[in-house]
């Protein structure tokens, strides 16, 4: 009994709390601008996909929802879209002014808008193994004068959050000490392809065969991740001839994880030109599954054009939202809140209604008041239907414990 007891609290405590965390918004809310002018709403604010770190684009009306004090309320919703692109790499969004001449409560401040530049981790195959007797082409040194010109295609691109880079270099096998996948001096991702070129110009080429798809399966989990962080389109660049005798890995896991984590590889072959013919189909099948491309032994031109027709940037996206208020001028601070019901969907943290409230205080903190409610309103019923149960089974208990004595107590007979 005493055991049944434990369990039935501990549900009434662990219920509530699971179901509030199945309530968890995939998207975040963050206001940066509140404008009261008489009975109309203005609210600037941004929408983040919490799983791409990458701006909600496309939103319309009829994916607001708007709460008034916690209750859902029938407002007409004016939503309007301001977004960065290719034409117009760049925004400042503000509220606009108005007739009546209102301004934003204090704290207000406009949205920079910028295009986000593509995150590329690059695999480069640097074996001197690459270079065959014969062919006088140094071919390491022509893999580093592609990847430069792959990189100097994207320098006007994104100028304010320009791409994102990470090198890694396969190792050779049998290991040589001293080797490492990700070069000291550029141990992380960067925005600074100056220093990618460097480091690929002064580092030293591998000497013996190297583990070419273990190298690539490592970038794609980096890659994937920094692209995350910042809401960028991830790309691999892998520059090879195409032979591999030494990595462990299967080209089917390989495929397998960069789809999952999306990840499209751009494979240029370099290397001499009948080798590259037998391993151009693999290299085009380890692309093509993807969804990336492949290229064999490119002019620079051609493979300024392959950054061109395959990289892209990602656009970044503001609202204003605008609607008619039903409640009264009565001295209370009222709160709105933003459900957004599209692509993603979430809440924003409550925005207090009062004119002169710093809308700061508001943007990126979450006020406990509603999540405490929540969970009450979720815990109390549940709680007292705890409590019903573990009385009926206390009751229970009580009769059978008085059966038992009153048949054990007729049983006694005394003298």
């Amino acid at each position: 009994m005493r055991r049944l007891l434990f369990v039935a609290l501990g549900l009434a405590l662990l219920l509530p709390s699971l179901a509030f965390a199945q309530t968890i918004p995939q998207a975040q809310i963050d206001t940066y601008g509140l404008r009261i002018d008489g009975r109309t709403v203005e609210v600037l604010f941004r929408v983040t996909d919490r799983a791409t770190g990458r701006d909600v684009q496309g939103l319309q009306s009829r994916d607001i929802r708007l709460l008034e004090n916690n209750v859902l309320i029938n407002a007409s919703v004016d939503l309007v879209e301001a977004h960065t692109d290719a034409a117009n790499p760049m925004r400042t969004v503000d509220m606009p002014a108005v007739p009546s001449g209102a301004l934003p409560v204090s704290g207000s401040q406009p949205v920079e808008l910028n295009v986000v530049g593509a995150t590329i981790g690059i695999v480069f195959d640097a074996s001197l193994l690459t270079n065959v007797a014969g062919d006088p082409t140094d071919y390491v040194a022509r893999g580093r004068g592609l990847i430069t010109d792959f990189l100097e295609a994207g320098r006007p691109i994104a100028p304010s959050n320009p791409e994102q880079i990470g090198l890694f270099i396969p190792l050779s096998v049998p290991t040589v000490a001293g080797e490492q996948i990700r070069p000291s001096e550029l141990p992380n991702f960067v925005q600074d392809r100056n220093a990618v070129i460097n480091t690929l110009n002064q580092m030293a080429p591998r000497s013996g065969k190297t583990n070419v798809l273990d190298t690539i399966a490592i970038a794609v989990a980096a890659t994937a991740d920094a692209a995350t962080q910042r809401g960028a389109d991830a790309y691999l660049l892998v520059v090879t001839d195409g032979g591999d005798v030494a990595s462990v890995g299967s080209i089917d896991a390989l495929v397998a994880e960069a789809t999952a984590r999306q990840v499209k590889l751009l494979v240029v072959g370099v290397g001499p030109q009948e080798r590259i013919a037998t391993n151009a189909a693999m290299l085009t099948t380890l692309a093509s599954r993807t969804n990336g491309a492949y290229i064999g032994n490119p002019t620079s031109d051609e493979l300024k054009d392959f950054y061109r027709n395959h990289v892209s940037i990602v656009g970044q996206s503001a609202y204003l939202l605008r609607y008619t208020t039903d409640i009264l001028d009565d001295g209370q601070t009222h709160n709105l809140a933003i459900r957004v019901d599209g692509s993603a969907s979430g809440e924003s943290p409550p925005i207090p209604l009062l004119v002169n409230v710093n809308v700061g205080d508001v943007t990126g903190s979450m006020d406990l008041g509603p999540v405490l409610q929540a969970y009450a309103i979720r815990a109390i019923p549940l709680v007292i239907i705890c409590s019903l149960i573990i009385t009926a089974l206390l009751a229970v208990s009580n009769k059978v414990s008085k059966g038992r004595s009153s048949s054990l107590s007729g049983g006694i007979t005394r003298t």
